[in-house]
């Protein structure tokens, strides 16, 4: 197998045993099965006979085998891809199931009121399935199969797409099987197209387990799967969750548009018949199971960081453990301490009981200059406002001494004029002196003369005045007053002289 299902044979290495179509990203199988060895002609030695159900699945990949897969599926995969049908075809419809294997599925679907049969390739498998559950099972392939062309409403091919050989030759029949808007219902791994194999090798990636090169063919991506059925006519194709989200890819196509079906139309139609009401119930208990889950995978999430929280928590209790223990050893070298500190603390007692009593002293001292203090403050207030006061006479006096200063310039100007002055005046004083000596002794000896001249006036007043005596009185009648004799005396004194 080197050749893509779109005719491509230019494939890109994607590990040893795949290679990637470089035209529509299919991941092809480069060894695979021929159609030839798709049929089972017995049951012991062919690839997909009894010994692939039984032992095959479960040692070479760990799956359950048919029997324990027949009591799984039925609470699992059934109800989701019951669900998903539901959503796009209400019952009553022709249903047709290829690869049904134990063939739970179509029981499931004639139990919702479905006309359901299968197709398995294993004669052991088809009678295994009409055994356990009792539902039509035909021996594929499903061209073998004589079923009339546009009769089924619906084809589920559940993991089977990626095993055939020829997909195009394959889902072109089916198409034909179908009504004119028959739908096929297909789960299949999706292949996404940036994956690496490298990095899915190194991060043990889920989609590992999907390379099965003998029996996983064609690994659609997502493009190639839309291309292969536009190419095929049908064009109508919505994607739906899988069941295995991881790894998985759940899709509804038709030719025509496809139509959802509203929750209460569902309803309805399962309502309608017993069986219908217990598929009800089993839709409702796994709606119920999936919310679970789904809080349980919050929890888990919340879990998994709580789990490396208590991880870095016990780090963190580790390292305390350790702290703890150096200082326990730290704590015993400080009781140590703490002995050698009791001892010097007896000692200290003492000396504290000494410097209380000081302190006691200092306490009233600090009372005693609490109150100077307080004596001190108020007359610093004094202080501030008498020199604040004193301030602004300084300044007066500044000003006056500035005035003082300009007019004792003024004065010394005029002390050096009249120091001039009074030289001269001195040495005028000088000449004066020597002249007031002159005319002093000059007016001594003019007073002598005087004397002298005064002592011969005054004899000669008393012989006048013996002399006028009588003459005075005589005419003494001829005055009308004092003063007129008076000042005829004057006269006769001045005519003495």
């Amino acid at each position: 197998m080197s050749t893509c299902w779109c005719g491509n044979a230019d494939l890109s290495t994607f590990g040893n045993e795949y290679g990637k179509c470089r035209v529509c990203g299919t991941l092809v199988s480069l060894k695979g099965l021929s159609p030839e060895q798709l049929v089972v002609h017995n049951d012991e030695t062919d690839f997909y006979g009894k010994e692939y159900w039984l032992n095959h699945q479960s040692d070479e990949w760990g799956f359950p085998d048919i029997h324990a897969r027949a009591r799984n599926d039925l609470t699992e995969r059934n109800l989701h891809w019951l669900k998903a049908l539901l959503k796009y075809r209400l019952p009553p419809a022709d249903v047709l199931e290829l690869g049904c294997a134990h063939g739970s599925f179509v029981a499931m679907l004639q139990q919702a009121g479905y006309g359901a049969s299968g197709v398995e390739l294993s004669p052991w498998v088809v009678e295994f399935g009409q055994r356990t559950f009792g539902v039509p099972i035909f021996l594929g392939p499903v061209e073998n199969v004589d079923i009339a062309p546009g009769s089924l409403d619906v084809i589920a091919l559940m993991d089977v797409l990626e095993h055939l050989p020829d997909p195009v030759a394959t889902m072109a029949h089916c198409l034909q099987l179908l009504k004119p808007d028959g739908l096929l219902l297909i789960q299949t791994p999706e292949f996404k197209e940036d994956m690496n194999y490298e990095a899915l090798v190194k991060t043990n990636s889920a989609f590992l387990e999907q390379l099965k090169t003998d029996e996983h063919i064609y690994l659609f991506s997502n493009r190639s799967v839309i291309r292969l059925f536009r190419h095929l006519g049908a064009d109508c194709l919505e994607f739906e969750p899988a069941i295995f989200g991881h790894y998985d890819m759940f899709f509804a196509v038709s030719r025509k548009r496809l139509q959802a079906n509203e929750p209460r139309q569902l309803d309805t139609a399962l309502l309608a018949t017993p069986n219908g009401r217990l598929i009800l119930a089993l839709l409702d208990l796994r709606g119920r199971e999936l919310d679970l889950a789904r809080r349980y995978e919050e929890l888990g999430t919340h879990g998994k960081a709580r789990g490396e929280q208590i991880e870095s928590l016990t780090v963190t209790l580790k390292e305390s453990e350790a702290d703890r223990s150096a200082r326990a050893e730290q704590i015993e070298s400080l009781m140590a301490m703490v002995k050698e500190s009791e001892v010097d603390r007896a000692a200290r007692a003492v000396q504290i009981e000494s410097l209380t009593a000081s302190l006691k002293e200092s306490d009233a001292d600090r009372t005693a200059r609490a109150v100077q203090i307080e004596s001190l403050t108020a007359l610093l207030k004094e202080s501030d406002a008498d020199r604040t006061a004193r301030a602004v006479q300084i300044e007066s006096l500044t000003a006056s001494l500035k005035e003082s200063d300009t007019d004792r310039t003024a004065r010394v100007i005029q002390i050096d004029l009249l120091t001039t002055t009074l030289r001269d005046s001195e040495a005028e004083s000088t000449a004066r002196a020597r002249q007031i000596e002159s005319l002093t002794a000059e007016l001594d000896q003019y007073k002598a003369a005087c004397a002298a001249r005064d002592k011969q006036i005054d004899l000669i007043k008393e012989n006048l005045r013996c002399l006028f005596g009588r003459r005075m009185f005589r005419f003494s009648t001829r005055f009308s007053s004092w003063p007129e004799l008076e000042n005829l005396s004057e006269q006769s004194r001045a005519s003495v002289d």
